[in-house]
């Protein structure tokens, strides 16, 4: 099967081993962004990350935080040094702090990457909700994604 990112010679396996899973939730899963912000579009895997909780902050924008008994639904990007530098440069770190945690997928542990405010106020998020990065009156859009039980 042909890849079109991965460069003519290159080892598909050497790739990975030097790629980050980084847990998605909102505007780095849309395609337009992906391709803005890597150079491609991503098939990304959906995960849920168990122990948290999703919020609308104040300020328009969505995030993460620890909660024992709630989920977040997201997906996985397996994302290169340089596509990592790209979104955190997206996600105006340190305005959201990037962490690793450990999150099961598909009855296996994976050590993610996760961007988060812990110390954010906000509201309750539905689900359906996200949010674009913009100088331009915040947008707020339907996004629906797929998951596998």
């Amino acid at each position: 099967m042909k890849k079109p990112w991965l460069k003519q010679g290159a080892d598909p396996q050497a790739l990975l081993r030097k790629s980050a899973a980084v847990f998605c939730y909102g505007t780095l899963l849309l395609p337009r962004y992906q391709r803005r912000l890597f150079g491609r579009k991503f098939t990304a895997s959906p995960a849920v990350l168990r122990g948290w909780r999703l919020r609308m902050g104040y300020d328009g924008y969505r995030f993460i935080q620890p909660s024992p008994h709630q989920s977040v639904r997201g997906s996985l990007l397996w994302l290169t040094p340089e596509q990592l530098e790209a979104a955190d440069n997206w996600e105006d770190v340190p305005y959201y702090q990037r962490e690793s945690v450990c999150l099961r997928s598909r009855n296996k542990a994976i050590k993610v990457w996760i961007y988060t405010r812990r110390q954010g106020k906000g509201r309750p998020c539905p689900v359906q909700l996200y949010t674009t990065h913009t100088s331009a009156p915040l947008v707020i859009r339907s996004y629906s994604h797929r998951f596998h039980a």
